[in-house]
């Protein structure tokens, strides 16, 4: 059955990849309303999944790969949830609505009915490191879209000719809600490191296992950490947090991706 409401879910976040194709290509929010609703309730039914899959497993249902996009997908979508209510950009949609209909679809195509544990993924730690990453991810990715309208907003401001395919929000609201965004990812996945590095210490004598996943996150957590520092030592706002915004995210999806392709003890196939 948490199949099932995965694949409707999936047809339901088409709804929502089709409102940001349209936006695009005809510059106005035509179907922003159905596309918002289908988001909702593929969100409902995602969730659903998830927990139908958890009360199937025992365990929180994030040791295959599918499983670790679909729950992804659930986060982010929630994430925008939050963001839409308190900001109203329909803006943001164009580009969160078809990041949840790919995650979504990766879970899909990625989907295996094996119920079998890696051993590696056999505590309880799971259920603190892996939903503490995942949320701050989802944040952080909302972090980054804002960072991305900044920077179309910014460019079309400064060589005063609208090119943009849809109406943006003013530059100060974009860099708020990136702001806000990162001021939550970041504290999450700071604690999703310090469980990660406890569970390896537990799981392999060492906080850090020598593993690819583990260094990337590294690198990424100290990307973001320089921005908050930059953001309140020298004040930084506007068109340099952006880019450096985008570049934390880019190192999100090297480390969430590749880890999880390449090896290591995040491959989802030890």
């Amino acid at each position: 059955m948490h199949v099932v409401l995965l694949r409707v879910a999936l047809a339901l976040y088409s709804v929502g990849l089709l409102h940001s194709v349209v936006t695009v290509l005809n510059r106005r929010y035509a179907l922003f309303r159905p596309g918002l609703y289908a988001v909702i309730a593929a969100f409902i039914l995602q969730t659903l999944s998830i927990v139908l899959r958890a009360g199937e497993l025992n365990h929180m249902p994030l040791t295959q790969r599918y499983e670790a996009f679909s729950f992804f997908a659930a986060v982010g979508a929630l994430g925008y949830l939050v963001a839409y209510r308190r900001y109203r950009i329909p803006s943001l949609s164009v580009f969160v609505f078809p990041a949840l209909f790919i995650l979504t679809f990766l879970a899909n195509v990625a989907y295996d009915p094996s119920d079998a544990i890696p051993a590696a993924l056999q505590s309880n730690w799971i259920y603190i490191h892996t939903p503490l990453i995942f949320l701050g991810y989802a944040a952080l990715f909302i972090s980054f879209a804002a960072a991305i309208m900044y920077l179309i907003q910014e460019r079309e401001l400064k060589t005063k000719h609208r090119k943009a395919y849809f109406q943006l929000p003013s530059l100060q609201i974009c860099d708020d809600l990136s702001y806000r965004a990162l001021a939550i990812g970041f504290p999450l996945i700071t604690l999703g490191l310090v469980s990660g590095a406890l569970w390896a210490q537990s799981a392999w004598d060492s906080p850090w296992g020598g593993d690819l996943k583990i260094l990337l996150s590294l690198f990424t957590w100290g990307i973001y950490l320089l921005l908050i520092h930059y953001r309140f030592i020298a004040g930084w706002q506007g068109k340099r947090a952006a880019w450096m915004a985008v570049a934390g995210f880019v190192s999100v999806l090297v480390s969430f991706l590749g880890a999880s392709y390449f090896g290591g003890l995040h491959s989802f196939t030890e």
